[in-house]
C-alpha cells in the first residue's frame, strides 16, 4: 500500500496563520516606533542646531557691543546720530530692566544692531543692522538688511522671549546716580530668556527653554 503523505489540519493552518498575524503586528508596531522615535529626534537635533547657532551669534554680537542706551531715550531729531534709526526700541522701552527689543552699537559707534521679537503668528526672533553714512549724515541699513532678517527656520516657533538688561540705565552717564561713581566700573550684561518649540512635527509637540547671560567686553563708550 502506498504510504499517506502528511500534512496541516485546517486547525493548524488557522493557528499557525493567526501566530504569524501577531509577530507581523507585533514587528510592524515597533518598526513605527522606532521611525517616529527617530524622526522626533531629527527634528529636536535640527531644532537644537538652529537655536545653537542663533545664541552663538547673539553671545557675539554683545561681547563686541554695547548696550545702545541712547536708543531707549524718545528719539531727538537734533541727535540721529545717537539715538536709534528706528522706532522699535522706543515702543518697547526697558521696564523693570525687560525688554522685547535689546539694541546693540558697535565700540566705534557707527554700527547698530537691533533684535526683536516679532509676536506675531510667525514668533521669530529678527535681526536688524544699520551703519552710519558719512555722506547722507543718517544711519542706513547695513548689505543684507534692507529689512529684518529672521534668524531662525520655519521648523522653530519662538513662544517666549525677553531680554534682560543690567543695569538699566547707562551707568557712565548721568542717567543714573547710583552708578555716577567714575571710580566704579561695570560690566554690563544681557541675559536672554526664551522658550522654543517645533512647529513642524508631525507626530509630536515638544519644546525647549533657554538662558544664557553675556556680559558686553565694552565698558563705556
Amino acid at each position: 500500500m502506498p504510504r499517506s503523505k502528511g500534512a496541516f489540519t485546517l486547525v493548524e493552518l488557522l493557528v499557525s496563520i493567526a501566530i504569524f498575524v501577531i509577530f507581523l503586528g507585533i514587528v510592524s508596531t515597533s518598526y513605527v516606533s522606532i521611525v517616529r522615535a527617530q524622526r522626533q529626534q531629527n527634528e529636536v537635533r535640527k531644532m537644537y542646531s538652529d537655536v545653537r547657532v542663533f545664541l552663538d551669534m547673539f553671545a557675539q554680537e554683545v561681547r563686541l557691543g554695547a548696550i545702545d542706551y541712547d536708543c531707549y531715550k524718545p528719539l531727538d531729531p537734533a541727535s540721529i546720530i545717537q539715538n536709534c534709526p528706528l522706532t522699535d526700541v522706543q515702543i518697547n522701552p526697558i521696564t523693570d530692566g525687560r525688554t522685547d527689543v535689546l539694541a546693540l552699537v558697535s565700540k566705534d559707534g557707527q554700527e547698530k544692531t537691533i533684535f526683536k521679537y516679532d509676536r506675531s503668528d510667525t514668533k521669530k526672533i529678527m535681526m536688524q543692522k544699520y551703519v552710519y553714512s558719512r555722506v547722507t549724515k543718517a544711519w542706513e541699513p547695513a548689505t543684507g538688511y534692507g529689512d529684518y532678517v529672521k534668524l531662525m527656520s520655519d521648523a522653530v516657533s519662538v513662544d517666549q522671549l525677553s531680554f534682560i538688561v543690567f543695569p538699566d540705565v547707562n551707568p557712565y552717564s548721568g542717567d543714573s546716580a547710583i552708578y555716577s561713581d567714575a571710580a566704579k566700573q561695570f560690566q554690563p550684561r544681557v541675559t536672554l530668556l526664551m522658550k522654543v518649540k517645533n512647529a513642524v512635527s508631525s507626530s509630536a509637540s515638544f519644546d525647549m527653554d533657554f538662558q544664557t547671560s553675556i556680559s558686553s567686553r565694552v565698558y563705556s563708550r
